[in-house]
């Protein structure tokens, strides 16, 4: 038998859930869209925290927030 049949092999087996589905973008208003952001500005107001009980993803929470402060409507 050759070394290379007398080596011994090892396997890992891989097992893996489904990814799950993507929410489906949805529009909000302008006038939400401040509030929200206003409220993750309020005293004790977290970014993440909000975007989650709304639904959002933080980072779009995050986006609004900084477009907000770049347009100058809100002050930091």
């Amino acid at each position: 038998m050759s070394d290379s049949m007398s080596h011994h092999r090892t396997f890992e087996i891989l097992t893996a859930e489904p990814v799950p589905s993507r929410r489906k973008p949805r529009h909000r208003s302008d006038e939400e869209k401040a509030r929200l952001v206003a409220e993750a500005f309020s005293p004790g107001g977290n970014v993440s925290a909000v975007a989650r009980s709304e639904g959002l993803d933080p980072s779009q929470l995050y986006a609004w927030r900084r477009k907000a402060l770049s347009s100058g409507m809100l002050r930091h």
